[in-house]
């Protein structure tokens, strides 16, 4: 009860203050509007901008602060809405001394006033003793994104780059590490504005062992403008990595172990080194797990007293380790130009358990029989990638073009030993087991050029332009044999080898533009895409052939400092990933198979976006979005040989609409906040199925995390996490909570930082999935690991103030092998 209360309070707590929050911050809204515009640019002694100086604009008068803000990439600065008067423009950075710029007059007959550019003269002595003072906000909203400006707060602190997505808008990660937007999944991660290849797990290992102080920040698009890949249909969350800037060498150490049910442990190391025009770095990353998860399945197969009832009790053990390895330089040739070379390189080995146990009854009894699975599954999966990027900056005002090269290859090696063991009611062996094993050897090969072009015209306005071709080759070749008569014996109707190949050739235009509060950007995407699914095996191919046109439009208004509007519509595609195209059947036992579709089909999202920033902090977005050809998950049952199949297929369509709330709160000097909330609808219709489906439900889902600053280096967090019952295509999937804690210790002038944290502390975190579609009558319980101890070290050395250079990441191709 004395829970229940506090949950209360707190929430009411949150509710008054985000409900003042919105009145105090309508007040600025009549301000008196200012004309004065000032811009200029932050170089260094060789000409080359200076990007994110601090840039301050002060009264000459007594030098009081007026404004303070960052110079952009390309070192470009402007204050705008500034009152009659005299001022001066003062840029500092890390590492430089500071320069000041003329004084200037503001006046109704010079309104607008283009400095000269502000030379900052390298100063190494300074370098232990500039503080920046000045921080971007926290939330700042771009007219196709929202940006988490983690560099410089408290985010950054004790924190990894995981950790650090769930205390974003709209952003949470679930127990099985897959990342949400707005209560929608198939989200395209990128890092420095490439995809990554990893498969949620391995996503979520790399972004544990990615220290926070090496972010610069992170961008939220929920609807991606022309010059993003198509595919990605929910979002893009761009994880911007800090670069080099000073000379000399840094890195970060991470080392981290953890129990559940099984030993997980974790290290990395990341080594960054800058002289004169050369930038090296490299990354080395090991993980192991050892993890139980469990599963309950109760079946009913056929009506009334003819039904057949099982009722399958699973244990699957899985153990795995995986080295990474990243590696790359970059080459500034001139002034101009910069070329970057960037290797990584994966290997997984996997071994995993699984025990089945299946009683079998009827109407007549309960228990007729029994099906004891016991199967064995080896895998090792290899990945190498090979980026060089070449950009060469045209002129100071931004102009460049940029060329990149993409080579990946993908080697899976996986094998599986089957035993199905059938007894009679008394325990006696019914009859012979069934023995099968299997081989599948799988390579995925892709190549990628694309190059593009940035021209802005003036500060508010500009043009992108870019072209793109990406080749696939998949190649898979399923061999199935059975045990029978002392022999080894292929199992025809189970082997399969099967190709599949897809090229797509696209092209781009983006255009943005401001006038005085109200920002604009729309562009054009088309791709032109073959493909050819081709099961040797069966003598059958599927080709396709189609070009698609991808519009975006958004609209951002400025009300005033403390009130930021956006407004967007994109048009999007998901292609099904490679692994559900192919049309052999994935044997788990008896009963129970899975079974690719090489007939899906493309979806196709349009998706429309509204959201609003208050006091750059507070964030709400509402939207809506359909999907024509949803690709999902669809259960069918073979009443006769009473077997259960697990597919894809399109349906007509899926509608999602969505509002997310997020509040970053202090309450006191010690214990601050930050919730997201979102409240969903899911939507699901269709007529071409053997049942027509029509469902929906409104679900909402929340976190709030509290972090408590105990001692100056000494801080606790406690997180709550929860996710209502929802309905999601023919399956209803139960409500499920837990509550996570941890405790985080700094050393040696925060270079180093212990963590202490519990995940899911009260183990409640279990999931419960339903179906009585059909002729389908099932009910799933699953408890996976959740409840996990984990004690993590992080220490940087070298040069603190430097973090590293970008990595490298992939492209839309690789995001769909699904490894």
């Amino acid at each position: 009860m004395k829970k229940i209360t506090t949950l209360k309070l707190q929430t009411n707590v949150f509710l008054a203050f985000l409900y003042l929050i919105i009145l105090g911050g309508t007040t600025p809204l009549f301000a008196q509007e200012s004309t004065g515009k000032v811009n200029g640019k932050v170089i260094d002694e060789g000409g080359k901008a200076v990007d994110y100086a601090t840039v301050t604009l002060a009264n000459s008068a007594d030098s009081s602060l007026v404004k303070v803000l960052f110079s952009d990439e390309q070192g470009n600065y402007t204050f705008d809405q500034i009152k009659d008067g005299n001022y001066f423009v003062q840029a500092e950075m890390l590492g430089f001394g500071k320069g000041i710029s003329e004084s200037f007059q503001i006046k109704e007959s010079n309104h607008a006033i283009k400095l000269k550019d502000i030379t900052l003269s390298v100063n190494n002595k300074e370098l232990e003793t500039i503080v920046i003072t000045a921080r971007k906000p926290l939330i700042e909203r771009r007219a196709d994104m929202l940006v988490v400006n983690v560099e410089n707060s408290t985010l950054a602190a004790g924190n990894n780059a995981l950790e650090i997505l769930e205390r974003s808008p709209g952003i949470t990660v679930d127990k099985d590490d897959n990342i949400s937007l707005n209560g929608k999944q198939g989200i395209m991660v990128m890092i420095d504005g490439k995809e990554t290849h990893l498969s949620s797990t391995q996503l979520a290992n790399l972004l544990r062992s990615t220290d926070g102080n090496t972010l610069q920040s992170v961008e939220i698009i929920n609807n991606p403008s022309a010059k993003y890949d198509a595919a990605g249909g929910s979002g893009i969350i761009n994880i911007k990595l800090k670069k080099n800037k000073v000379a000399g060498t840094n890195g970060t150490f991470n080392l981290g172990g953890g129990h559940g049910n099984g030993f997980k442990g974790n290290t990395s190391l990341n080594i960054n080194h800058k002289k004169d025009n050369v930038s090296l770095f490299g990354t080395y990353s090991y993980q192991t797990n050892d993890r139980t998860d469990l599963m309950d399945i109760n079946r009913i197969v056929g009506q009334d007293a003819n039904f057949t009832s099982f009722d399958q009790n699973n244990s699957m053990n899985n153990q795995y380790g995986s080295h990474s390895l990243r590696t790359g330089v970059d080459l500034q040739t001139s002034d101009k130009n910069t070329i970057s070379l960037q290797l990584s390189g994966l290997l997984n080995n996997s071994d995993a358990h699984n025990i089945s146990n299946v009683q079998i009854g009827s109407y007549q009894s309960s228990l007729d029989s029994t099906l004891t699975a016991n199967s064995l599954f080896r895998g090792e999966f290899k990945n190498y990638s090979i980026n060089l990027n070449n950009t060469y900056n045209i002129d100071t005002l931004g102009s460049k073009i940029s060329a990149d090269v993409d080579i990946s290859a993908f080697f899976d090696d996986n094998s599986a030993d089957y035993g199905n063991f059938f007894y009679k009611k008394d325990g006696s062996e019914m009859h012979d087991p069934l023995l099968l094993k299997s081989y599948m050897p799988s390579t995925i090969r892709i190549q990628s050029f694309k190059t593009d072009y940035t021209r802005p015209f003036n500060e508010n306005s500009g043009l992108e332009a870019g072209l793109k071709y990406a080749n696939v080759k998949t190649d898979n070749n399923l061999k199935f044999s059975e045990f029978i008569n002392e022999n080894w014996e292929n199992v025809a109707n189970r082997s399969n080898h099967f190709i599949y190949t897809e090229r797509v050739a696209a092209a781009y235009l983006n255009y943005h533009t401001k006038f005085n509060k109200l920002g604009i950007q729309t562009g054009l995407r088309t791709e032109y895409t073959t493909s050819n699914g081709n099961s040797i095996t069966l003598g059958n191919e599927v080709k396709r052939d189609y070009v698609d046109f991808f519009p975006n439009i958004s609209l951002s208004y400025d009300l005033s400092e403390n009130n930021q509007f956006s407004l967007s519509y994109s048009k999007r595609i998901n292609r099904p990933p490679y692994g559900v195209l192919n049309p052999f059947n994935y044997f788990l036992d008896k009963y129970t198979y899975q079974q690719g579709n090489p007939y899906l089909q493309p979806e196709y999202i349009h998706a429309f976006g509204l959201n609003y920033t208050l006091m750059k902090r507070y964030n709400i977005s509402t939207g809506y979005e359909i999907r024509k050809d949803a690709i999902v998950e669809i259960m069918k049952q073979n009443d006769v040989d009473k077997t259960t199949l697990v597919t894809n297929e399109n349906i007509a369509q899926q509608e999602q609409w969505f509002i997310n709330v997020n509040a970053p709160v202090k309450f006191t000097k010690f214990w601050s906040s930050n919730t997201n909330v979102t409240t969903f609808y899911l939507g699901f219709k269709s007529k071409q199925l053997e049942s027509p489906i029509n469902y929906g439900q409104l679900a909402f889902q929340g976190t709030s995390n509290h972090t408590f600053q105990l001692l100056p280096t000494l801080s606790a967090d406690a997180t709550l996490n929860y996710q209502s019952g929802l309905r999601y295509s023919i399956y209803k999937i139960g409500q499920a909570w837990s509550m996570d804690l941890g405790i985080n210790k700094s050393f040696r002038d925060k270079r180093a930082n212990v963590k202490l944290s519990v995940s899911d502390i009260f183990d409640t975190r279990t999931q419960s999935v339903s179906t009585q579609y059909a002729n389908l009558n099932t009910n799933i319980n699953q408890r996976r690991e959740s409840r996990i101890v984990r004690l993590s070290l992080s220490y940087s050395f070298g040069n603190t103030k430097i973090s590293g250079p970008k990595q490298n990441a992939k492209s839309d191709e690789e995001n769909r092998v699904g490894k």
